[in-house]
């Protein structure tokens, strides 16, 4: 008989529970679609939790030549909102066939430079708040200020390590950051697809004659033309990104200006180091020569003392 009051005790607070729990649950985010790991780290960084962000092109290949995947289009299907660069020829064709509704907004430009990034961030901050209501303008600060920060922190290591007597040869997508960080670029190459066998010969030619220390490829167009011009002209080849990629420690833009710079930086000291183990290996040549010609300046005066010492004793 005493159990029927204990139930009755526990539906009613469950019923009492049931309100509170409505409400705790959370209400599903809204899906943002980002065509590149630029736009989407971008995203996370102002808006956090509030929205779910779903990166589509893997940020280790170039996004103009992405493969569109099935669940892509359930992806789109889903989202409220899709931002894109203008580069992607494929998502014109996604869109029409997942039907989605949502809005699509282009944020172009280059992000590569301390001017670029800032007006990306400034650019998504507006269309969050415009289009999904998303305050952004506390973490936006934010991130402005350490934009801005890591760029002037690198910016003066790359003067004080002289990089503008640095002659590169740099791919065209990796040369506003290259000229931004004071690098001198004395030639850029096209991406594979429009460069020909006569611009890579030229390209050697000029890295020849100019005496290019480094020469930069973008990792997402691919690196063998910027490989073989630098094996050809003994210089340093360097593979830079323009893409965040967390598997590799690169979480947003900041982290890709300290992952370049840090690159180039190293391939500098490498060049260096190279240079002055081939000036060593010179001199040694030069003292190796020198040695010998001293032994066979010896060995002569000792048969020309000897014949003369013989002719003496006759």
């Amino acid at each position: 008989m005493n159990r029927v009051p204990s139930i009755i005790a526990c539906l009613s607070l469950l019923l009492l529970v049931a309100p509170i729990l409505v409400v705790i649950a959370e209400e599903p985010k809204i899906t943002v679609i980002c065509t590149t790991s630029v736009l989407g780290s971008i995203v996370k960084d102002l808006a956090g939790e509030r929205v779910k962000v779903i990166i589509l092109a893997s940020p280790s290949v170039c996004p103009a030549h992405y493969d569109v995947s099935p669940s892509d289009v359930e992806a789109v299907q889903k989202a409220s909102l899709i931002l894109y660069h203008g580069m992607e020829i494929w998502l014109e064709r996604l869109v029409e066939t997942s039907g989605t509704s949502a809005t699509l907004l282009k944020v172009s430009g280059a992000w590569n430079t301390l001017e670029g990034a800032i007006e990306y961030y400034e650019r998504v901050a507006e269309i969050l708040e415009e289009y999904l209501n998303v305050d952004t303008s506390e973490r936006l600060e934010k991130c402005v200020e350490g934009i801005t920060s890591t760029a002037e922190s690198l910016k003066k290591e790359a003067e004080a390590r002289r990089v503008g007597d640095v002659k590169v040869i740099c791919m065209v997508w990796q040369k506003p950051f290259v000229s931004w960080l004071g690098f001198e670029v004395i030639a850029e190459f096209a991406p594979p697809e429009k460069l020909s066998s006569s611009d890579v010969a030229e390209l050697v030619e000029v890295g020849r004659s100019e005496r290019a220390m480094l020469v930069i490829s973008n990792l997402q167009s691919g690196i063998a033309h910027g490989k073989y011009i630098a094996d050809n002209i003994g210089a340093i080849h360097v593979a830079l990104t323009n893409f965040p990629d967390p598997e590799k420690g690169v979480f947003n833009l900041s982290h890709v200006f300290i992952h370049n710079a840090e690159t180039l930086f190293r391939a500098i000291e490498e060049y260096n180091t190279k240079a002055e183990i081939r000036s060593l290996q010179r001199s040694l040549s030069t003292y190796r020569v020198l040695s010998y010609s001293l032994a066979a300046i010896a060995l002569m005066e000792a048969v020309i003392i000897t014949y003369l010492l013989a002719v003496r004793r006759k």
